[in-house]
């Protein structure tokens, strides 16, 4: 879950998610992997296995694991100096995707709050979204 959120949010490249997948363990069978992993974790078979996209922000993720207790980002904050990554790049993937996605019922709600947000809000989130994509390698 937290893996392939990660990755659809920094817009890897599906292919590359496949072959990583694929080599990080030991019993992943290519006819399994690659479904679960182009339909499910990145959205990447156009909705055939997944009805919408299976992202998340730090809100979920801190709800549903245990992974924020140790980690040093906040995530609580959604920009600024140790904002969690998941925040930003989440809202980041529903505006960059919003002519394909927008449609979808089982996500309109996240575009009313989208469209709700104050617009220096919004131009904060893109520009931290866009200061975490630049620098994938130091996060």
């Amino acid at each position: 879950m937290v893996t392939g959120n990660f990755a659809l949010l920094a817009m890897i490249n599906p292919a590359e998610v496949d072959l990583w997948y694929l080599g990080i363990y030991i019993d992943a069978i290519e006819w399994v992997e690659i479904t679960n992993t182009r339909g499910m974790s990145q959205f990447a078979d156009g909705g055939i296995v997944g009805t919408k996209p299976y992202v998340s922000s730090a809100n979920y993720l801190k709800k549903m694991s245990n992974y924020c207790d140790s980690c040093h980002y906040d995530h609580k904050k959604k920009t600024g100096k140790g904002s969690c990554p998941f925040n930003s790049l989440y809202w980041n993937f529903y505006d960059q995707h919003r002519k394909t996605l927008e449609k979808n019922p089982r996500i309109s709600m996240m575009y009313r709050t989208w469209d709700k947000m104050a617009p220096e809000t919004k131009e904060n989130l893109l520009k931290q979204a866009e200061y975490y994509l630049g620098r994938m390698e130091e996060l």
